[in-house]
Order: C-alpha cells, then structure tokens, then sequence
C-alpha cells in the first residue's frame, strides 16, 4: 500500500511548514509585546512589586505597561507624583 501525502493533500509539506513558522513567530512576537499584562501570573507579580515600592498602599500605586521596542512596566506612587517612575523591565518576579 502506498500512501501520498503529496497529491492527496491539498497543501504541500513546504507550505504547511512555512505556515506554521509564521503563526509559531507572530504568536511568540505578540506574546512578547501583550503577554505579560494578560497573563494573571505575570500580572499579578507586577501589581503585587508596584504596590510594595509605594508603600503598601493600594490607593497610591500606579502601574503600566508600556508597548515599545522594549516594552517593559512602568511604576509610580500617585501620592508622590514629583518622583520619576520606576521601570520594573519585562520580566517581574515576586520574592
């Protein structure tokens, strides 16, 4: 019996590699600039180190996250608004 892929399918073995490489890039790329304030975890994290640099204060802490070429998080304490926000990176990590 033999089988072939080639002239039943109805994309070729090229194309369906090439199509997935490009789903794979566009996936870790959007990942890479939206994952962090969507996925709970991550996010969570950032919150939880933002609310402690100001001060344990729910009411005061304000937190973004910044798409760029590096995007990153973006921390301030909204009862000292003289003072520069802190740029926590991509990646924060509690403890």
């Amino acid at each position: 019996m033999v089988v072939r892929l080639r002239d039943s399918a109805r994309f070729s073995m090229a194309s369906l590699k090439l199509t997935t490489a490009t789903v794979g890039v566009l996936g870790v790329t959007a990942f890479y600039l939206y994952g962090p304030p969507v996925t709970p975890l991550l996010n969570a994290s950032a919150v939880s180190t933002c609310n402690e640099m100001a001060g344990a204060n729910y009411r005061s802490y304000r937190l973004d996250w910044v798409v760029s070429a590096r995007p990153h998080w973006t921390c301030w304490n909204a009862a000292e608004p003289t003072r520069p926000a802190v740029d926590m990176g991509w990646w924060v990590s509690t403890g």
